[in-house]
């Protein structure tokens, strides 16, 4: 009789860890199908988003083309603003303290923007950076290199841009009627 007992015991137990597994096996179906429903709508959103978001960096990346399509250059031999041109480029060379190239129309002003840069190469490091007062994002330092080694000095070197970058974008604003001559000139031009 102990045998009946125990046979029915274990019978009941497995009907019920059967019954059990269904359910599990159930739930894991319908939680997977919950599942891709919630990752296609999201990935639908997000599509959208980024077709949102390229429509929108088109549109700002044609407003900047447009008020910078005239510029304004500022040569060392420009009056009235020469010497802003010298000593940004010795104050660039200082902090720098490596060899420093400008172009002789490296300083731009755009009168559309209200705008300015300043590029430079360094020839040691086969990088060019330019320096934008206006950014949109209020922080105008870029960089292109081709295969440079990034070496501690290197890196102190790029730390070194981005402090000269600080530094001119201070004097122009230290000056607070530079932009207002620069805009006069600019139109005393054409």
């Amino acid at each position: 009789m102990g045998d009946n007992v125990t046979k029915k015991m274990l019978e009941t137990l497995r009907r019920g860890r059967v019954e059990q597994a269904k359910w599990a096996a159930d739930q894991f179906i319908d939680e997977s199908v919950e599942e891709k429903d919630n990752f296609l709508t999201r990935s639908k959103i997000l599509m959208q988003e980024a077709v949102d978001d390229k429509k929108k960096v088109l549109t700002e990346e044609e407003q900047v083309d447009d008020d910078h399509s005239d510029s304004f250059d500022i040569d060392k031999d420009t009056p009235q603003f020469g010497d802003l041109r010298t000593s940004q480029e010795e104050a660039i060379r200082k902090t720098l303290n490596t060899n420093v190239q400008f172009e002789d129309k490296a300083l731009k002003y755009y009168p559309k923007a209200d705008d300015m840069t300043l590029d430079g190469k360094i020839p040691s490091l086969n990088l060019k950076f330019q320096f934008r007062y206006n950014d949109p994002s209020g922080d105008g330092v870029y960089i292109w290199t081709d295969a440079m080694q990034l070496t501690d000095t290197n890196a102190r070197t790029i730390g070194k841009i981005r402090d000269s970058f600080s530094n001119w974008k201070d004097s122009i604003t230290s000056e607070p009627d530079l932009m207002a001559k620069l805009k006069k000139a600019a139109e005393n031009k054409d």
